[in-house]
Formats: structure tokens, C-alpha cells, sequence
């Protein structure tokens, strides 16, 4: 008898183990546009805040994202402390689509640059003043391709056009070259070469407004899921982005102005979730 109330409880309880391994083998995986794994974000902290070769900053920035995938197209918002608001805050929001031919990888995606509390009236830090507005949109497509070899060389290429860039500044074309290896112990090495030909209006107009040349190059690595980046980032301070942000501008203007354009060393921490 107490042999079969054990051969029974074991039974079942091989039953109910089974059941369980079951059940969970058979939960049905999360799927569609709005499954968890389809979104993401990412926190970065730096010590300037960089575009196109130029701080945006002056000094230390936390930037944080958060991110949508699914079937080649994303969306997302990412934002910034800025000197170029009278809040100091910026706000990019972008979406569009990534596919791959011919071992090209290539995306499309529009842009949208955000500065909420801008007033155009009024003028604080860095930002346009005179009843010129701040926001701006842009289009952009590129193109990528890694090669299968020793330290899986990566080129690209990406092209953006604004219609109206910031400050009301009139067209803008921007071109850039990247390149990139992933060097022994996991490190990556980058350098990056562009062009931008602003039309000048509302900002810059008074100047014909300006063309230069960017640049940055350094090395990042993941160390416990965090991402370590140095880098140096820079202009070709040609004579008309000079003269843009000349030290001679008008008093409104800070000294640190011109500064903004030179060379810079940058630390970057970011983590992603």
C-alpha cells in the first residue's frame, strides 16, 4: 500500500513537472510591432555635446534615447541639454527604414530637431534671436558596407539635405564619409569626414553663409555592457565658418562663441537597455 501511495505521488509529481516544462515550452512568444524586445534606449553621458564638428554644449551633456524597430522600419526620439535653446534642451525625433542589397546596407529617415520653451523673441546662450525660429527638419539616406576580412573593415556614406536648416538659414548639404575596424580585444576603432554648404538666410545671410569641413576619429569599447568612447572632434575652421562665429560678433554674443568650433578631446560613457 505505501509503496503504491509513493509510486502514485512520484507519478504525479513527474505529471506535474511535465506539465509545467510544458507550459512553458508552449508560452506563446511575444510578437508583432509592440513586442518588448522591439524597443530599446540608451543613456550617455559626455563631456561635450558634438555635431557636425561643432559643440552644442559648451560642456558637459546628458543625452538619453529610446528607440522602435520591426521589419526594417524604426522610430524614435533622442534628446540633450543644448546651449542653442533658451531652455537648453533639444529634442530630435526621427523614423524611416533600413534594408540591405548586394551586401549594401542602406536607410532612409527623416529628422526632426526639437527645441521646446524656445522663445523667438528673446535670446539666451547660443541660440538664434530676432524672431528666428530654431526648429528644423532633414532628410537623409546612406549607405554602409562591411567586408567579411581581418577586422571586418566597415565603409559608409550618408547624405542629408535641409530645406530650411537652423535658424531659418536656408538650405543646407551635408555630406559624410565613415570608416571603421574592430581591432584586437574587442576594440573599435572610427574616423569620420564631412562636408556642410549652408546657404545662409535669416543666421548667417548677412555672410553668404558658410561652408567647412568636420571630422572626428577615435576608439570605443564595451566594458560590464558599458560603452566607453574617446574621441577627437574638430572643424577645418575654414575663413567663412570663422566669420560665423567670429570673436568679434556683437556683444550679445559670448565669448565662448568661437570657441565652439574648435577642436575638442570627448569622453563618452552610454549604456543601452
Amino acid at each position: 500500500m505505501i509503496r503504491t501511495l509513493l509510486r502514485g505521488a512520484a507519478v504525479c509529481t513527474l505529471a506535474a513537472f511535465t506539465a509545467i516544462g510544458y507550459c512553458e515550452e508552449a508560452a506563446p512568444e511575444e510578437t508583432g510591432p509592440f513586442a518588448t524586445g522591439n524597443f530599446s534606449s540608451t543613456v550617455w553621458l559626455t563631456n561635450q555635446y558634438m555635431f557636425r564638428g561643432i559643440s552644442n554644449s559648451d560642456g558637459p551633456a546628458v543625452q538619453g534615447s529610446l528607440d522602435w524597430t520591426y521589419n526594417g522600419f524604426f522610430a524614435g526620439a533622442w534628446g540633450s541639454n543644448t546651449e542653442f535653446s533658451d531652455s537648453n534642451f533639444e529634442i530630435d525625433y526621427y523614423g524611416g527604414y533600413r534594408w540591405s542589397w548586394s551586401g549594401v546596407d542602406l536607410a532612409l529617415q527623416g529628422i526632426y530637431y526639437a527645441y521646446p520653451g524656445e522663445d523667438e523673441n528673446d535670446f539666451e546662450g547660443l541660440d538664434p534671436f530676432g524672431g528666428i525660429e530654431a526648429d528644423y527638419g532633414e532628410v537623409n539616406i546612406g549607405a554602409s558596407h562591411t567586408f567579411e576580412s581581418q577586422l571586418s573593415p566597415t565603409i559608409g556614406v550618408n547624405y542629408y539635405y535641409s530645406p530650411d536648416t537652423f535658424g531659418e538659414d536656408g538650405d543646407s548639404h551635408t555630406l559624410q564619409g565613415s570608416f571603421g575596424l574592430t581591432l584586437p580585444a574587442e576594440i573599435g576603432f572610427y574616423t569620420n569626414v564631412g562636408w556642410n554648404d549652408t546657404e545662409g538666410d535669416k543666421s548667417s545671410g548677412f555672410l553668404g553663409g558658410y561652408e567647412y569641413v568636420y571630422f572626428s576619429v577615435g576608439i570605443n569599447k564595451v566594458l560590464k555592457g558599458f560603452k566607453l568612447d574617446i574621441g577627437y572632434h574638430g572643424t577645418d575652421e575654414s575663413d567663412s565658418l570663422e566669420a560665423f562665429y567670429a570673436p568679434a560678433a556683437p556683444p550679445a554674443f559670448p565669448d565662448s562663441f568661437r570657441e565652439l568650433i574648435e577642436g575638442e578631446f570627448v569622453f563618452t560613457v552610454s549604456r543601452s537597455f
